[in-house]
């Protein structure tokens, strides 16, 4: 694992320290290692719809990503250690590299391709800072959920400008502002209760010791931020790239989303109401 020195300043500790917890309280996803590689085989060789009944794809990744990455493409998961993008990406044929401030997660990326067969490699370093890459290095950017422990998103978004080639892509996955901050009461025998009670803007969050209050005002920082849509959208823009597409997750399934499933379970929440948003920008 290739490390870049001198890069940890106090917000880097800070956030190595609460993903380190958060791993001891296993709140992370394990890798992927029940992949059928058959089916990428297959894809390789040109049938095109052999991955789209997996669960973990659907159509609109398909069409804005993961269908135009070829084999040789340099991607970059970015922030994404676990051994989750960095396996598909790998077994599609790209070039893959992982760049994540935990080792223990790197770790399961060579976990994964271990398992696998394939080689990859990963670098222990900040998201606000991409200084160890050159310009224009990268066909992919993939970002998992992350940017809500950046301050300020432009600095991410202008360094991913810059390792993008012409026509590259980054795609990038947030909590979902509206209902990140929501007070969730659970399902009523009614329908899901969701109690508002902070302003709908941005800013670092605070959790009061009382009662547990995510806030905008009182209590302990625990390394969070809140960013809107807009300050997600506009902030690709103003660093340069050009948004291509923007979705909820999980993604809609039509009018029998909620066919048989038991209302208040987690499937069924997760159909009513959106966690996430992705989107996907392009450099010109």
């Amino acid at each position: 694992m290739a490390k870049k020195d001198d890069w940890m300043d106090a917000h880097a500790a800070r956030n190595l320290e609460l993903t380190l917890q958060a791993l001891a309280a296993g709140e992370y996803g394990e890798p992927y290692l029940d992949l059928d590689t058959e089916l990428f085989r297959r894809y390789r060789t040109g049938q095109q719809d052999a991955l789209l009944s997996e669960p973990w794809l659907d159509k609109p990744t398909w069409d804005f990503l993961m269908c135009r990455v070829k084999p040789g493409d340099r991607v970059l998961c970015l922030a994404g250690g676990g051994g989750q993008q960095s396996v598909i990406y790998s077994l599609l044929g790209a070039q893959v590299t992982v760049f994540d401030l935990t080792p223990e997660q790197l770790e399961r990326d060579h976990a994964a391709a271990r398992h696998y067969g394939y080689d990859v490699e990963t670098i222990q370093g900040d998201m606000r800072d991409l200084s160890v890459f050159e310009d224009n290095r990268f066909s992919w950017v993939h970002q998992p959920i992350s940017l809500l422990y950046v301050p300020d998103l432009t600095e991410v978004y202008e360094a991913v400008n810059r390792v993008l080639n012409r026509g590259g892509r980054y795609c990038s996955q947030y909590t979902y502002p509206a209902f990140y901050l929501a007070e969730d009461k659970g399902w009523d025998g009614k329908g899901y209760v969701m109690r508002f009670s902070q302003p709908h803007v941005s800013g670092p969050l605070l959790e009061r010791e009382s009662d547990g209050l995510v806030n905008f005002e009182e209590g302990t920082s625990f390394g969070e931020t809140n960013h809107l849509v807009s300050d997600i959208v506009n902030g690709q823009v103003s660093a340069g790239l050009v948004i291509k597409g923007l979705w909820e997750d999980p993604r809609p399934r039509g009018i029998t989303a909620l066919d048989g499933l038991r209302p208040g379970s987690a499937s069924h929440k997760q159909a009513c109401i959106p966690f996430g948003i992705t989107t996907i920008a392009e450099k010109p």
